[in-house]
């Protein structure tokens, strides 16, 4: 198994990990959320559910060996760290748990380019 099949198995597990505790928790497993709202509560399960998928569509594409497919997911995280920016910027910083979320989503399109780059080398240097 290559290193960067093994970050997206990771990274999907992780994930599925994630949108399970959300879905079913809610917002009472979210750090820095308290007691919040109904909306929200709705919101954080919703995102959880989706957050199920993409971990999925990580198993599947480490599974499958699919490097471009990982690259586009991994720049979907990115852009959610990106998105945590905009709430920095406008409402302040949140939780320091969302901060490290926040770094590790913006360090994983990073990882997943070094290693792509690095397997296409390796398989180009063994032909």
């Amino acid at each position: 198994m290559s290193e960067l099949t093994a970050v997206a198995r990771g990274v999907g597990w992780a994930s599925v990990a994630i949108g399970v505790l959300q879905a079913a928790g809610g917002s009472r497993i979210e750090a820095g959320m308290g007691n919040v709202d109904a909306t929200v509560d709705s919101h954080v399960r919703f995102m959880g559910a989706m957050f199920v998928g993409y971990g999925m569509s990580w198993l599947d594409a480490a599974q499958r060996d699919d490097v471009p497919r990982m690259r586009l997911l991994a720049a979907l995280m990115g852009a959610g760290g990106a998105s945590r920016l905009l709430t920095r910027a406008g409402k302040g910083a949140p939780h320091r748990v969302h901060d490290v979320l926040m770094l590790t989503e913006l360090a994983c399109p990073v990882v997943v380019e070094a290693l792509a780059r690095h397997q296409a080398g390796s398989g180009a240097a063994a032909a």
